[in-house]
C-alpha cells in the first residue's frame, strides 16, 4: 500500500512522541500522497513539501527522525535486505546478524502478501531490539482484489494480548484521504464505519515485549495466540444507543494530536 495520507498521519503523530531510530521496513515504500493530501499534512505537522513530493520515502523517514532505514524485500535490486519473511530467520544465517537490531519495524501493505502471516510476524518480534515496536498498516476491509488475506480488528487484539506483544495504539482509516476512526466500544455501530466497500486498513503499534524474561528468539510453534473477541472487551459490556453511536471517534489530520494525548 505505501505511504498515503492516513498512515502518515499516523505515523508523523506517533513519531511525535518517541524516536524512530533503526528502522526497517517490510517492502520498499513509495509515497502516493496527492496534492491535496500534501497540503493537510505540511498544515497539521509542518513536514517540508519537499519530502512529502517526493516518491522514494528516504527523506520522509529522515523528517520523521530515523537515524537510519533498512529495506527488506523477497526480490529487487534497490532493497538492503533479500530475505523471504516465510522463511525462519532466526535460524537464516544470512539474518542472523540483524537479529535485535531495529528500533521500528513498518510493516505498510506487505504481510497481507505473505502466506505465512504468522511466521512474517514472529520475524518481526526476533528482529526488534528490546523495547522495539512493530507498526502495521493492513488491510481491513474492501481490499479483497488485492491480497492474500484482509484482516480483523479481533487479529490485531488477540496479537496484542500475547504474552510477546503489547497493542499500544491502534486505529482504522480509509485508504483516501484522512478519515481516521479509533473504536471504544464494538457493536453494531461501530463497526459499520470500518466495513464495507470502501477501502479500510488497520492501523496500529505493538511493542515487543518478553514474557518472563525468556531471552530466546521467538518460534512459530511458541507463538501461540487465542482470539480474542472484541465485544468481550467492551467497558462498559452495553450502551444506550447514543453511546453506541459515539463509540466510533472520528479523526483528521488536525486533530488526531487529542487521540494520542
Amino acid at each position: 500500500m505505501g505511504i498515503n495520507c492516513g498512515n502518515l498521519i499516523l505515523l508523523a503523530e506517533y513519531a511525535r512522541r518517541a524516536p524512530l531510530g533503526s528502522v526497517l521496513t517490510y517492502g520498499r515504500l513509495f509515497n502516493t500522497l496527492s496534492a491535496r493530501d500534501r497540503r493537510k499534512i505540511m498544515r497539521s505537522h509542518g513536514l517540508p513539501e519537499s519530502v512529502l513530493a517526493a516518491r522514494e520515502t528516504e527523506g520522509l523517514f529522515a523528517a520523521l527522525g530515523a537515524d537510519r532505514v533498512t529495506t527488506l524485500d523477497i526480490a529487487g535490486d534497490d532493497c538492503d535486505l533479500l530475505a523471504d519473511l516465510t522463511d525462519d530467520f532466526a535460524s537464516t544465517e544470512a539474518m542472523r546478524p540483524y537479529l535485535g537490531r531495529f528500533d521500528v519495524i513498518i510493516d505498510y501493505g506487505t504481510s497481507e502478501h505473505v502466506f505465512n502471516v504468522a511466521q512474517a510476524l514472529v520475524n518481526a518480534y526476533n528482529l526488534l531490539a528490546e523495547g522495539g515496536v512493530y507498526i502495521f498498516d493492513l488491510p481491513l476491509s474492501g481490499w479483497v482484489s488485492h491480497c492474500l488475506y484482509q484482516f480483523t480488528p479481533s487479529y490485531f487484539l488477540s496479537v496484542g494480548a500475547s504474552p510477546y506483544f503489547d497493542l499500544t495504539y491502534y486505529f482504522f482509516h480509509r485508504k483516501r484521504g484522512d478519515r481516521i476512526y479509533r473504536i471504544t466500544h464494538y457493536n453494531n455501530f461501530s463497526y459499520f464505519w470500518i466495513n464495507g466497500r470502501r477501502r479500510v486498513s488497520a492501523w496500529g503499534v505493538l511493542r515487543k515485549a518478553r514474557p518472563d524474561g525468556d531471552e530466546r528468539p521467538l518460534t512459530l510453534d511458541r507463538f501461540r495466540v487465542m482470539q480474542v473477541e472484541p465485544r468481550d472487551r467492551n467497558e462498559p459490556r452495553k450502551l444506550s444507543l447514543i453511546g453506541k453511536l459515539r463509540s466510533c471517534e472520528r479523526y483528521s489530520a488536525a486533530t488526531i494530536r487529542r487521540a494520542f494525548d
